[in-house]
């Protein structure tokens, strides 16, 4: 009797044991916000999801990343997400120096932190005959007259030649641009500038910039230009998947036209082969940049990559982390950043090619590991070896053979790429990079390569619906993300796991009455 009473209560024991093991660890650190970049809103929104398993709270505003910038130098908030870091002297729409964001951030001392590599896309709305047209090809020439205002049709003979594989329709164009500060538009005119710098030029005197003037966040308008100017990412992409408009096409990060189930157009390298900005694409591209002794990027050799592979308008997003506790930041808030990074630059990044992104290298995770550890109260990190990103995994090579992409289409008598298609005449560069580098250079120097191959941010302007301070700055405002949260799978608590701890509860609280109820003498009347 007493036995069983033992097993009982040792039953009973290990059950209340094991409703409170979890493979995750809960914590209790301090909530962290942060607010920026929309091109990095889908991947950041993800992550945020899978750590609130693990008891950690991290808040995000997707304002755009001259409006996150603003938000950290004016201590709104504890981090900042951008695709260009500071600027010295920010431009506002009428050509004049609105604020010097470097000077202004120097107050609060901050690192550079990589978050996630992705392709800004080409997100379009157009049909012939009725079908929708989902192998669309774009040189960057062809880009800058289209969203410069010089192309206005469809079948323009420009567009005609870069797309021999089919009939255009005589439709409309409707270049949609965004109407706030912006990463993403700071990095198209950044490509514009070195790859179609005609139309560029022809793009800034409309706009009475000048000729030759800088790439900007802001992106040039001018009276009937025919753009439609939309805010944030959400906005652009929406505008274009709207069924009324159709011959829209926007610029915007590559996962936002995945969600949609919207094509994107492939754009033409430097080796004359049309891909697309999947993540194979765009981790082959970035090869060819150049990543400065501070953690920001110079992409001219991203543009110029002649691998036949490469996505030319490829980037990486950084996170603006402080290294001092000025307010409002504290140590509290540094052990529940720094648990967030490694999630993110490690297990994190297996979701990147799910989300539209690419999964960033060894070295840029490397690099973040070091900018994480100049954050007050940060944890350690983790071993590189114990880093479940699948580029270190192995789960991720840019030596695997690339997938071929759905839509596009290789015309016949020139040589198959994966993942890539290529024009009559164009034929595969001999003796090109084909993904066999396995990461990019670290520029350790001071020398001249100090710039992130942006150029200086020229603009910010009103951001609509978040209003701006009397310096002309935008000020947050609250953004309504859309992005599809994927579910853990190997990562975090399991659904095994849960099921177990039920099991457990469920044992805990009807076994004993079960097994005393057995035990329990029979009396005999």
């Amino acid at each position: 009797m007493r036995r069983i009473k033992k097993f009982v209560k040792a039953t009973a024991a290990l059950f209340t044991s094991l409703a409170f093991v979890s493979p995750a660890v809960v914590h209790a650190d301090a909530p962290v916000d942060g607010a920026g970049s929309t091109w990095s809103q889908i991947a950041v929104d993800q992550w945020r999801a899978d750590v609130a398993r693990q008891g950690l709270v991290i808040n995000f505003q997707g304002v755009g990343s001259t409006a996150g910038r603003a938000s950290y130098y004016q201590s709104q908030v504890d981090f900042a997400v951008s695709e260009i870091p500071f600027q010295a002297a920010l431009i506002d729409r009428n050509g004049d120096v609105a604020a010097d964001e470097t000077a202004s951030a120097a107050g609060r001392p901050y690192a550079y932190l990589p978050i996630v590599a992705g392709g800004t896309a080409f997100m379009y709305n157009l049909k012939a005959s009725g079908q929708k047209i989902t192998d669309l090809q774009l040189s960057p020439t062809t880009l800058g007259k289209i969203f410069s205002g010089q192309v206005v049709m469809w079948n323009d003979a420009a567009i005609v030649a870069d797309n021999p594989q089919r009939v255009m329709p005589a439709t409309r164009i409707k270049p949609v641009i965004r109407s706030d500060g912006s990463g993403t538009s700071a990095q198209f005119t950044a490509f514009l500038e070195n790859q179609a710098s005609a139309s560029w030029n022809y793009l800034c005197q409309q706009a009475n910039l000048g000729s030759g003037c800088a790439p900007t966040s802001l992106y040039p308008d001018f009276p009937n230009s025919g753009f439609a100017a939309q805010q944030y990412s959400d906005g652009v992409a929406n505008y274009v998947a709207a069924p009324y408009n159709e011959g829209a096409i926007t610029y915007v990060e590559y996962g936002y036209a995945k969600e949609r189930g919207f094509p994107v157009a492939s754009v033409k390298n430097a080796s004359g082969a049309y891909t697309q900005p999947v993540a194979i694409n765009v981790t082959v591209a970035l090869l060819g940049a150049r990543i400065n002794s501070d953690g920001t990027q110079v992409l001219n050799g991203v543009y110029t990559n002649r691998d036949a592979r490469a996505y030319p308008v490829s980037s990486y997003s950084y996170m603006i982390v402080p290294t001092s506790e000025a307010s409002p930041f504290s140590a509290d808030k540094g052990a529940t950043l720094s648990d967030f990074i490694f999630y993110f630059l490690c297990a994190g990044q297996q979701k990147a090619e799910q989300l539209g992104y690419a999964p960033l290298p060894k070295n840029l995770v490397e690099y973040g590991f070091s900018a994480a550890a100049k954050i007050p109260g940060a944890n350690a990190a983790p071993a590189i070896k114990s880093c479940a990103n699948p580029t270190i995994t192995g789960d991720f090579l840019v030596t695997k053979t690339a997938p071929t992409i759905p839509g596009a289409t290789t015309v016949p008598g020139t040589p198959t790429v994966p993942g890539a298609t290529t024009v009559p005449g164009t034929p595969t560069v001999p003796g090109t990079d084909t993904g066999t580098d396995t990461g990019t250079e670290i520029d350790t120097g001071t020398g001249t390569d100090t710039g992130t191959g942006t150029g200086t941010n020229t603009g910010t302007g009103a951001d609509t619906g978040t209003g701006t301070d009397a310096s002309g700055i935008p000020t947050p405002g609250v953004a309504v993300a859309t992005s599809v949260v994927i579910e853990e799978s190997d990562s975090g608590t399991s659904a095994f796991v849960y099921l177990l701890i039920m099991a457990a509860i469920l044992a805990i609280v009807l076994l004993p009455p079960i097994v005393a109820a057995r035990l329990r003498p029979s009396v005999k009347i």
